[in-house]
């Protein structure tokens, strides 16, 4: 950060200077349409199909991809994130998007059918809150889909510039997410989707550099020739009330 205080992934400043605007997400989502194996918002809408909802609620929806692709599909779709532009962006797909906090949800008991938190509940100060809020607008039986990375995502790529990655364990995460679904839902199941990606020195430079958080640390990427294979690691959480 300017301050040079490193900043948590669950801050609340941090995170709306992160997706006050569409440009780092653009970049990293680019670089993951790069990677080996399926896609974890493919697996996400799979798992949220074959739970044939009538409506839902997605948090955290970002530029409105998946939202999109899930009224595509003739469901009745609520879009909901912090950032303005981002709920700008996602409206202009021609979906229901609306400003709010998955920590206070503006919904009543049991509105929706399955609700999707799609790479956006390691971001969350009150996880146990909006886990809870999540689990109160699902109707019985709802289903919440989960994405999230795990403790060992890009580790190769933030050794090579002395990132610490400890504050990971305290955050919703590949490692943890079974643990606190289930203390809100009843059956909890998890998809493993391992993969990687290659990169340059460039690469992870441009990467680096998109993330408010972390930019300062794009200079300590060192030279290399070629490409360097770098593992990703990702789950999606699949929860039943």
């Amino acid at each position: 950060m300017a301050d040079g205080v490193e900043r948590r992934q669950d801050d609340p400043d941090a995170v709306r200077a992160e997706y006050a605007d569409e440009t780092g997400l653009a970049v990293r989502s680019a670089l993951w349409a790069r990677r080996t194996g399926p896609r974890a918002q493919d697996v996400a809408l799979e798992q949220l199909l074959a739970a044939r909802p009538r409506r839902v609620l997605e948090v955290g929806c970002g530029r409105g991809e998946l939202a999109e692709r899930i009224a595509a599909a003739g469901i009745d779709v609520v879009a909901l994130d912090q950032s303005e532009r981002m709920v700008e962006l996602t409206r202009a797909r021609g979906v229901d998007a609306r400003v709010g906090d998955v920590q206070a949800l503006p919904f009543g008991e049991g509105e929706f059918d399955a609700a999707v938190a799609n790479f956006m509940l390691y971001h969350v100060p009150d996880l146990d809150g909006a886990l809870a809020e999540l689990a109160r607008v699902l109707r019985p039986g709802g289903t919440l889909v989960a994405a999230t990375n795990g403790y060992d995502q890009l580790r190769e790529m933030w050794e090579l510039v002395g990132r610490d990655l400890g504050e990971r364990r305290h955050l919703f995460m590949r490692e943890t997410g079974a643990g606190l679904l289930a203390q809100h839902f009843a059956r909890v199941r998890t998809i493993d989707l391992p993969a990687t990606v290659e990169l340059t020195a460039a690469d992870m430079r441009h990467y680096i550099g998109h993330s408010v958080r972390h930019k300062h640390l794009a200079a300590r990427v060192p030279d290399f020739p070629g490409t360097r294979t770098i593992f990703a690691s990702t789950a999606v959480f699949v929860a039943e009330r």
